[in-house]
């Protein structure tokens, strides 16, 4: 059984838009796949009915075996607690320093804060960002900014690590760089999808490209260029 299955899955929204068609793919544990395709082709929803954000409209979707339409409200944010969400817009709090924006999903658990200040240190070291932790966003760089994001969304452990147009905003050696630290993140055993318009990148990176057209699935390149997906025992990025 794969870590995350679609089943035939659809989405049409009441305005009668039908955002994905019959998107059957499964993801094997401590994969590292790019979802590509036009503005509008069906990336971002894709994501947010991982994240159960939205619900799909037909098929299943499955991860670790559970239907995620079937799961109550209440047990929604115990779901998330294994999925890091990195976006374009990183929202991050302003008046909050770059150490307490990262920490925060540990507060939302009730992690100790003793615990506390070791993981949001671990994952700045992990995306270079530790010597910056009191700092406050705004005196940071777009780029360093989307690190911080990336930080907070992989801070909690995640088994899966999800990004909606991380580098939208970036140059491309910007870009390459944050790709890089996905792969990083995919290394050491997390599952990684991340959806991009970027061509020519993700063209460069060793990884699955599914790409999305109108809402289906008109290219799966399923075969790493290098062979077999590299994981450890763990199964999430030690932070």
């Amino acid at each position: 059984m794969s870590q995350i299955e679609f089943h035939q899955v659809s989405k049409r929204f009441e305005n009668g838009h039908e955002a994905l068609r019959d998107i059957t793919a499964a993801f094997e544990e401590g994969s590292m796949t790019f979802l590509t395709g036009h503005s509008g082709a069906g990336k971002s929803t894709f994501l947010k009915l991982l994240l159960c954000l939205d619900r799909p409209t037909r098929g299943q979707i499955l991860v670790n075996g559970v239907n995620v339409a079937q799961i109550p409200p209440v047990r929604l944010a115990y779901y998330r607690q294994n999925l890091g969400a990195v976006f374009q817009d990183h929202h991050l709090l302003t008046h909050r320093t770059v150490f307490e924006n990262v920490a925060l999903p540990l507060r939302v658990v009730g992690l100790k804060e003793k615990d506390i200040g070791k993981r949001v240190r671990a994952a700045l070291s992990r995306v270079g960002l530790l010597s910056k932790e009191g700092l406050f966003p705004r005196y940071l760089s777009t780029g360093e900014q989307q690190r911080v994001g990336i930080a907070r969304a992989v801070v909690t452990r995640p088994k899966i690590l999800l990004a909606d147009e991380p580098t939208g905003n970036l140059d491309p050696a910007l870009s390459r760089d944050i790709m890089q630290l996905f792969e990083q993140f995919h290394q050491f055993g997390t599952t990684v999808i991340v959806a991009s318009h970027d061509r020519e990148l993700i063209e460069t990176m060793d990884a699955r490209i599914i790409e999305l057209s109108h809402g289906a699935v008109v290219r799966d390149e399923t075969e790493y260029a290098s062979g077999e997906v590299l994981s450890d025992e763990s199964h999430h990025v030690e932070v």
